[in-house]
């Protein structure tokens, strides 16, 4: 099953120390297509769908856009984004207390966060995270996979692994008699309101967890820095690589005028993130309301409840 080694991440600054992912070395065949293939084909490709592809031309200019915004003004460089205040607060919400494990003999304090162990496996292991928090073993979970790319097929694959689970531990009262439902809330079929509604009701309720799949760039933007800015494969995955993550909780912002706009606490299973991250609602509004290319449909919020049979 998925180990960790015994790198931690340090707790000094309000984070929680989840353990850094063992290395995993990309395979040669998957270098090659990624720094040889794909920076030779993919221009070719967006070029001649651009040029024929009125909906594909609308849709990359209006991510381009998204993107270039949030370079400008990117979540990251704000005074919240990992803030320790803010983290004090997060970790006190019961939506977030849900992913710490506490041991009823010495009262010990077990993250059941882990990061992804290699690029592409953000959809693996955002089900691993919230499946622990619901009760089901660690040991009856699959260790973390590529292949997770669609709303849809996560939540086919996250029922699938829960009732495996529970099907290997009768025994074991946390998962025994129980199933997963999900609902696929995406952000360009609800206002912002229904979307913060939905959000607030799937965090609210103790036997619910919350997957965000968004463009992790139309908060931080382009983050490219050097030569790399240049390179055709990196700035595709900005514009076109959507990521999952968990949703911890919802802080809410002192001030009247911005009540109705409270920050998300993402924790983002790219461990080069260093955990939790706050952002205001309305931009994760944003970055779950942009179009996939690849199925032309927006990105979503998924809630995950466990239900008892």
């Amino acid at each position: 099953m998925f180990s960790m080694n015994n790198k931690m991440v340090e707790d000094n600054k309000g984070q929680l120390a989840v353990a850094l992912p063992d290395h995993q070395p990309m395979p040669l065949i998957t270098k090659l297509l990624f720094y040889a293939v794909l920076p030779i084909a993919l221009p070719v490709i967006v070029s001649y769908k651009f040029i024929t592809d009125k909906s594909y031309r609308v849709t990359t200019t209006n991510l381009y856009s998204l993107v270039n915004g949030a370079t400008i003004r990117s979540c990251a460089n704000e005074w919240y984004f990992q803030d320790v205040g803010l983290l004090s607060k997060l970790w006190s919400l019961p939506s977030a207390a849900a992913y710490i494990q506490k041991s009823t003999n010495n009262n010990v304090e077990t993250p059941l966060l882990e990061y992804q162990v290699r690029e592409g496996y953000c959809g693996s292991a955002t089900q691993r995270c919230i499946l622990k928090s619901l009760g089901y073993p660690s040991n009856s979970i699959p260790d973390q996979k590529g292949g997770e790319s669609k709303p849809e097929l996560w939540c086919e694959h996250v029922k699938q692994i829960a009732k495996e689970s529970t099907s290997h531990n009768d025994d074991d009262d946390t998962s025994s008699n129980t199933e997963i439902e999900t609902t696929i809330v995406r952000g360009n079929e609800v206002t912002y309101d229904e979307f913060l509604h939905k959000l607030r009701e799937g965090l609210n309720n103790p036997n619910c967890r919350i997957c965000c799949n968004y463009l992790r760039s139309a908060l931080t933007g382009f983050e490219l820095t050097g030569l790399w800015k240049f390179h055709p494969l990196f700035f595709m995955i900005k514009l076109y690589g959507g990521h999952f993550s968990p949703i911890l909780g919802l802080v809410e912002q002192d001030m009247e005028e911005e009540k109705d706009n409270p920050f998300v606490a993402i924790f983002d299973t790219n461990h080069k993130y260093n955990g939790a991250y706050f952002v205001p609602c309305r931009r994760l509004y944003d970055a779950v309301s942009s179009i996939d290319v690849g199925s032309k449909k927006s990105r979503a919020i998924i809630l995950v409840e466990k239900k008892i049979l």
